[in-house]
C-alpha cells in the first residue's frame, strides 16, 4: 500500500505545487506548508474512513462539492502567488522567513490538500477497496494515521530537498519566474477543474 500511496503522492499536482511555492520561501514556510497538507491527508482521509464505513453511497455528490470548492482554492492560492513579490530570497538564504509568514503557508497547505479532487478520487479508490461496512473498526483509524505520516515524511523530505544546497541557490535565481508560472497552472488547474466533467 505505501508503493500505491508513494506514487499518488509524487504525481504532479496542486499539493507538490504549493510545497514548491512554499518552500522557495524558507524552511519555516515550507514546513508550515507541510504541516497543513499533513492536518489536510488526517481530516481528509478520516471523513473518507466514515464515509466508507457508513455512507459510500454519497461519494460521487461529495466528489462534485470537493471539485467546485478546489477549483476556488487553487484559483485563489494561484492569483496571490501571481501577484506576490518576489521577496523570498532572503528567506530560502536564512533558512526561514519567521514566524510571521508560516500561517498563510499553513492554511494554503490545508486549504489545498482539502479541496485537492485529485487526493480526494485517490483516496476514494483506494478506501474502496480496502474499507467497507464489514471491515474492522481499526482499519478505519490505522488507515488515515499511516497515510497522514506517510505524506508528512515524504512532502518533508521533498521540501528539504528542495531547499538544498545546490537546488535552493538554483531555485532562488529563478524564483521570480517559478512563483509566477506556480500561480499561473494553478489557476489553470483550477479552471480546468470547473470545465472538466467526467
Amino acid at each position: 500500500m505505501l508503493v500505491i500511496l508513494t506514487v499518488g503522492l509524487v504525481t504532479p499536482g496542486p499539493d507538490m505545487m504549493i510545497v514548491l511555492k512554499n518552500s522557495l520561501g524558507g524552511r519555516a514556510r515550507g514546513m508550515a506548508t507541510v504541516a497543513g497538507i499533513a492536518l489536510g491527508l488526517g481530516l481528509q482521509t478520516a471523513l473518507l474512513a466514515v464515509a466508507f464505513t457508513l455512507l459510500a453511497e454519497h461519494t460521487a455528490a461529495i466528489a462534485s462539492a470537493l471539485r467546485w470548492a478546489g477549483a476556488c482554492v487553487l484559483v485563489w492560492i494561484g492569483v496571490r502567488a501571481l501577484l506576490a513579490k518576489p521577496a523570498l530570497a532572503e528567506g530560502v538564504a536564512r533558512g526561514g522567513a519567521g514566524a510571521a509568514t508560516t500561517g498563510p503557508a499553513f492554511v494554503e497547505g490545508l486549504l489545498c490538500n482539502l479541496t485537492n479532487p485529485k487526493a480526494f478520487l485517490f483516496f476514494t479508490g483506494v478506501f474502496s477497496q480496502l474499507i467497507g461496512p464489514a471491515s474492522p473498526r481499526w482499519l478505519a483509524v490505522a488507515l488515515p494515521a499511516i497515510i497522514t505520516a506517510h505524506g508528512a515524511l515524504c512532502w518533508g523530505a521533498f521540501s528539504m530537498v528542495v531547499q538544498s544546497g545546490g537546488v535552493a541557490g538554483r531555485l532562488q535565481r529563478a524564483q521570480g519566474v517559478l512563483v509566477r508560472v506556480f500561480g499561473a497552472l494553478l489557476v489553470l488547474f483550477g479552471l480546468g477543474l470547473v470545465l472538466w466533467r467526467h
